[in-house]
C-alpha cells in the first residue's frame, strides 16, 4: 500500500489535472474498502530472460492508448519503457535497450515487459500502468538469482567462497546448492582442488516459485588428473601414457618430470613435451620402471612469484612369473605379479584362442593369483591372460606365451609314433652292423691271403679249374638242336 501511494503521488504531481478522478477514486476504495496494492514476485536466474506479467483482467478495458512502465530507485522513479497515446515509443538511446514491450500483443490484451539477459542489478521493483478508458496499475517486484564466486578467479590450493546472490532479498527465500548434481551444506572451499570444478546449482524457492541458475566454476592447475595422486597400471614390454595437462596460465619452460622415492633415472623410452599438454609416455615398459613418478609446473599471473602446482603417479608394473620341475613335461605354475597389489581385490586367469579372420576367443579358467598346471601338454601352448580386479573394476591385464618344443609334442600327442620310430632305428641300426660286419669279414679274409701268395695261386688255380668242370659237365647233358635223335657228346 505504501508503494501505491508513493507511485499515484508521483503521477498526480506529473500529470495532475488527468490524473485527479482516478486517484480520488482509488482513495475513497482503499478507505471504504479496506483495499491493498498486491505485488507480484517473479524470480529469474541471472542472465535469461525475465518476463513481468502485466495481463488486461477487466473486460470493460478498451483498446489501450498508452502504458507505462516504470522501475523504484530509492525514492526515485525512473520510466524502463512507455507509449504515449499518439503511438510514440520512448526508448533508451545511451544503451543497448534490453527492455521491451511488444506492441502486437496489446490487442490480446498483454502489456507484459521483456527484459533480456537478465542481470542481478536489474532486480527491483517494477510498476506497469495502463491507460484506456479506464486504468489498470500492477506492481511486480522483479527477483535476479545469481551464483557468484570469491575470488573470480580459483586456483589449487587457494580458498573460494560460492555465494548464492538475490536481488533484491528477503528472509522468506529458501536457498539450496549443489555442486556437479550433489547437494553440498558448506559453500566455503579452504583448499581447492579440480574436484570442486564443475557446474554449481542455486536453487531458490519464494512465494511458491522456485528457480535455479548454474555456474561454471574453474579451477586453474593440472586438469587432468584430477587428484594428486593416482595409480596407474602397465604390462613389461607394453606402453603407457601418463597424463598431465595443464589449464591456461602455464609457463610451458617451467613443466618437469622427475622420478621421487627412488634414485633411478627417468626410463630410457621416456618421453614428454612442453607445453600446457605435458603428458609423458614410455614407450616399451622395463622391470625396474615401477615406482613414483611426479610432474610439476608453475602458473602464471595470480602473484608475483607463482604458484606450483604438481601431481604424482605410481606405475604398477604386472608380469607373469613361470616355474616349472626339471623334467620338459612336468607341473607349470603361472604366477600373476604386480609391483604393488594393495588396490587389488581379485585376479582371473583367461586362455585366450584366435580363430578365422582373427577373432578373439577369451575363455575363464580359474580365479586366483596363481594357476598351475599338472601335466603340460600341446593343448596348453598359446595364449594366457592374467586379470587382475580393484574396487573400480577391471585394472588392467597382463598376457603370457607357453611355448612348447617339438620333441615335447610328439611325446605328448603320439606315444604309438613314438614306439615305431624306436623298432625302426633299432632295425636301422641292426642292418647298419651287419652290412658293416660283412665287410670287415672279407677285410679279413682278403688281408689273410695276401699274407701267403702260394697259397693264392694254388687257390686260385683250383677255383678256375672247378668252373671250367661245371661247364663242360652243362654242356654233356643239354639236347643236341634240330636232329632229336642225335646225342651230343
Amino acid at each position: 500500500m505504501e508503494v501505491c501511494l508513493f507511485f499515484f503521488c508521483k503521477v498526480t504531481t506529473r500529470r495532475f489535472e488527468a490524473m485527479t478522478p482516478f486517484v480520488v477514486v482509488l482513495g475513497l476504495a482503499l478507505v471504504f474498502g479496506g483495499g491493498q496494492c498486491q505485488e507480484h514476485e517473479v524470480l529469474v536466474a541471472h542472465g535469461s530472460v525475465a518476463v513481468l506479467p502485466c495481463m488486461d483482467e477487466s473486460s470493460a478495458l478498451s483498446y489501450p492508448t498508452a502504458v507505462y512502465w516504470s522501475r523504484m530507485n530509492g525514492d526515485v522513479m525512473k520510466t524502463v519503457w512507455r507509449r504515449e497515446k499518439s503511438g510514440l515509443e520512448f526508448r533508451s538511446v545511451r544503451d543497448q535497450p534490453r527492455a521491451n514491450c511488444p506492441v502486437p500483443n496489446f490487442g490480446k490484451g498483454d502489456y507484459s515487459l521483456h527484459i533480456t539477459g537478465t542481470t542481478i542489478k536489474d532486480g527491483g521493483k517494477y510498476v506497469c500502468e495502463v491507460e484506456g478508458k479506464t486504468k489498470m496499475v500492477k506492481v511486480f517486484v522483479l527477483r535476479v538469482i545469481r551464483v557468484s564466486f570469491s575470488p573470480a578467479i580459483v586456483v589449487e590450493g587457494s580458498r573460494t567462497e560460492a555465494t548464492c546472490d538475490v536481488n533484491p532479498t528477503t528472509p522468506f527465500v529458501k536457498v539450496t546448492c549443489e555442486r556437479n548434481g550433489h547437494f553440498i551444506s558448506k559453500t566455503g572451499l579452504s583448499n581447492v582442488s579440480q574436484r570442486d570444478a564443475g557446474i554449481w546449482t542455486c536453487q531458490v524457492s519464494s512465494s511458491g516459485l522456485v528457480v535455479e541458475t548454474t555456474a561454471d566454476l574453474q579451477v586453474k592447475g593440472i586438469s587432468t588428473p584430477q587428484d594428486d595422486f593416482s595409480v596407474l597400471y602397465a604390462a613389461v614390454g607394453s606402453s603407457v601414457s601418463l597424463p598431465c595437462l595443464f589449464t591456461d596460465g602455464l609457463i610451458p619452460n617451467t613443466v618437469t618430470w622427475n622420478r621421487t622415492e627412488s634414485p633411478r633415472p627417468l626410463p630410457a623410452s621416456f618421453d614428454w613435451s612442453l607445453g600446457s599438454a605435458a603428458s609423458a609416455t614410455i614407450q616399451r615398459v622395463e622391470d625396474g620402471d615401477e615406482g613414483m613418478y611426479t610432474c610439476s609446473g608453475r602458473m602464471q599471473g595470480l602473484t608475483r612469484e607463482g604458484i606450483k602446482v604438481q601431481r604424482r603417479m605410481e606405475l604398477v608394473v604386472a608380469r607373469v612369473l613361470s616355474s616349472s620341475s626339471s623334467s620338459g613335461n612336468g607341473p607349470v605354475t603361472l604366477t600373476c605379479h604386480l609391483s604393488n597389489s594393495d588396490q587389488i581385490t581379485s585376479y582371473e586367469w583367461l586362455r585366450v584362442t584366435y580363430g578365422p579372420n582373427d577373432t578373439q576367443t577369451v575363455t575363464s579358467v580359474q580365479k586366483t593369483n596363481s594357476f598351475r598346471i599338472k601335466q603340460v601338454t600341446e593343448e596348453h601352448a598359446g595364449e594366457w591372460m592374467c586379470r587382475y580386479y580393484g574396487k573400480q573394476g577391471v585394472m588392467g591385464n597382463v598376457t603370457y606365451q607357453f611355448h612348447i618344443m617339438g620333441a615335447l609334442k610328439n611325446e605328448q600327442s603320439s606315444p604309438g609314433n613314438k614306439t615305431a620310430m624306436v623298432m625302426g632305428l633299432g632295425f636301422l641300426f641292426l642292418v647298419i652292423f651287419l652290412v658293416l660286419f660283412q665287410m670287415y669279414r672279407n677285410y679279413r679274409r682278403k688281408k689273410a691271403i695276401l699274407l701267403y701268395p702260394a697259397m693264392e695261386t694254388i687257390v686260385h688255380q683250383a677255383t678256375t679249374e672247378r668252373e671250367q668242370r661245371q661247364q663242360s659237365k652243362a654242356k654233356m647233358t643239354e639236347p643236341c638242336v634240330g636232329d632229336p635223335r642225335s646225342v651230343c657228346v
